[in-house]
């Protein structure tokens, strides 16, 4: 027996695949693309954050990709919450945050290839330019 979707159900669908469209760069650049540059960085270097080698070390790579689909979640609920709002200003913070999710998984990428290809990462390399006198932070 077969249960047909409900219109709220259907409703509920369509919105969830505008969200899922939506954020197409934050799965790819921050969900996706860390975790498999993360997963490959590891057999070159650790983990800088403490919480995260902690995860990956008791429960392995995969707890990380849970923890980064439980985000997902929190973000859908963040955007459910935003978009239902009738401030008008509210409504237009979306494309910011989601801008800047995106910016810091195009970060971790970067900086996760980084350590792949040159044992260290952009805060490193900041950290040296400064030094060094190229940079004034």
């Amino acid at each position: 027996m077969q249960q047909e979707l409900s219109t709220q159900n259907w409703y509920s669908l369509r919105e969830f695949n505008s969200f899922l469209y939506d954020i197409r760069y934050i799965l790819l650049f921050y969900v996706l693309g860390d975790f498999i540059t993360t997963a490959q960085a590891l057999s070159v270097g650790v983990e800088e954050n403490g919480f995260l080698a902690l995860l990956i070390a008791e429960f392995g790579v995969w707890a990380f990709f849970v923890l980064k689909i439980g985000f997902i979640f929190v973000v859908y609920w963040f955007y459910k919450d935003i978009m239902s709002s009738s401030d008008s200003k509210v409504s237009e913070m979306w494309p910011m945050v989601r801008g800047i999710i995106t910016f810091v998984g195009v970060f971790l990428v970067v900086n996760n290839l980084m350590v792949m290809w040159g044992n260290f990462g952009i805060l490193q390399l900041l950290g040296i330019l400064q030094l060094l006198g190229i940079m004034h932070l």
